[in-house]
Formats: C-alpha cells, structure tokens, sequence
C-alpha cells in the first residue's frame, strides 16, 4: 500500500513564489529592448529632432557617417546638402514647428550594421495655417563607430495613409 506524505506546506510557497519570479523574469525578458534598439531609435529620433526640426548642423557628425546618403523622391543627399538644406531652413519665415512620431516595425542588428524601418509621422504648424501631415515609410542602415551607432543610409518613400 503506497504511503501518501502531505506536501510540506512551506516547500508549496517557496515553489510557487519561485515559479512567479521565473515567469516574471523571462517574460519581461522576452520583450526587453536590446540596448542596441533603444540606441537605434535614439539615433533616428535624434537626427530628426536636432537636425531636421531644430536645424543645428552642427550636429550633423553626431548623426550621420562622413559618406552619409539620404535617398528622397529621386534626389540623393549628402552631409553637404543637408547642411545647405538646414541653413536655408533656418533662415525661412515663418517658422514651422515640426512634431515627429515614429512606428518602428523592425530592427535587425547583425554586428556593427543596424536595419531600421518604420513610419515617420510629422505635423507642421505655422500660425494662420492649418496643419500640415505627412507621413513616410523609410529604413536606415547604421553603422556601429568608435563614437557610437551612425546613419550611413536613409531612404524613405511617402506612406499610405
């Protein structure tokens, strides 16, 4: 006749509050940003921010390879021609106020080299004039520097709405 010993009560606890924390810790884990991402997304978000919104070029080389390539409606730019961009966009009146949103749906980082795309939402306002939406679906190709995660490609295409 088999013998039934009764669970230790404090060994039932202890299971179940281990149990808890293993679920808790790799469930979080699972869907943890890679230090990478969250460096990726401050990079892309940055340039835009900085760069494309506040005009200050010079943050350009915090952003940007020295062979940086932004790939837009036919026209291929470099650091140069962004620097010019910026410089006349500074001085237009009046100034639009930009707002960027970004939809990130993938990121993919083998090494020292990052593949980001994601939609990029932006609302323009000028005083007297109704906002302005536009919204683009682009990738970035980073690199990984002595300084950090650069943009060595942006190419981007308008998106669906």
């Amino acid at each position: 006749m088999p013998i039934f010993i009764p669970a230790n009560p404090t060994s039932m606890k202890t299971r179940l509050i281990l149990s808890i924390a293993a679920f808790a810790v790799f469930s979080s884990t699972a869907f943890a940003q890679s230090q990478d991402e969250i460096l990726l997304k401050k990079l892309i978000e940055g340039a835009f921010e900085d760069v494309l919104t506040q005009f200050k070029a010079e943050k350009i080389p915090d952003y940007f390879t020295e062979h940086f390539m932004l790939i837009e409606n036919g026209e291929i730019w470099n650091n140069d021609s962004t620097r010019n961009y910026v410089e006349r966009a500074k001085s237009r009146t009046p100034q639009a106020k930009r707002e960027n949103r970004f939809d990130y749906f993938s990121i993919e980082v083998k090494g020292d080299v990052a593949l980001v795309s994601y939609h990029n939402y932006a609302t323009f306002t000028t005083e007297n004039s109704p906002p302005r939406k536009i919204h683009w679906l682009e990738t970035v190709v980073a690199v990984k520097t002595d300084a950090g995660w650069r943009i060595r490609l942006l190419h981007n295409s308008s998106g669906k709405e």
